[in-house]
């Protein structure tokens, strides 16, 4: 009876282990993002060394900028449990969700011009496809470690 109460408990153990593993490399980690990225948008537009060094500060920059105004976007769009808002707070919630969505595109349109005069607008066009690429292939594989996540709990 001993040795299979021990037995259950380094079986135990050795599943909380496990499970505490996958957990730890599923964990996001914004400097591999951006390196696969990188790399991922490097290949697909076939840019030189030359031209990703060109390319990718001023992407990123773009990117800081479009990821502040999200933010805020983000927070307007929060409203506390124990808030009241009357229809003016809704107004001008709605009015300056639409004056970051217009700056959003007017970062974007002025980043990409300083792109496309930095490398080939053949190329950056196919950035904005590979980004795009990449994202979804993020979202689906967080969402198969998730639903894998999810099965092995049960």
């Amino acid at each position: 009876m001993k040795r299979i109460f021990i037995l259950i408990i380094i079986q135990l153990c050795t599943s909380l282990c496990t499970m505490a593993q996958q957990q730890e490399r599923w964990k996001f980690n914004p400097e591999e993002f951006r390196a696969k990225l990188e790399e991922f948008i490097t290949k697909k537009a076939e840019f030189t060394s030359a031209e990703a060094q060109t390319f990718f500060p001023i992407f990123h920059q773009m990117k800081e900028e479009q990821r502040n105004l999200q933010k805020e976007i983000f927070t307007l769009k929060r409203i506390p449990k124990d808030a009241n808002p009357s229809e003016k707070d809704y107004t001008n919630k709605i009015q300056r969700i639409c004056e970051l969505n217009t700056k959003m595109a007017e970062v974007q349109e002025s980043y990409y011009k300083k792109l496309y005069k930095a490398v080939p607008a053949q190329k950056v066009y196919k950035a904005m496809l590979a980004e795009d690429i990449y994202h979804r292939m993020m979202l689906r594989q967080f969402d198969q470690r998730r639903r894998s996540n999810n099965h092995h709990r049960r």
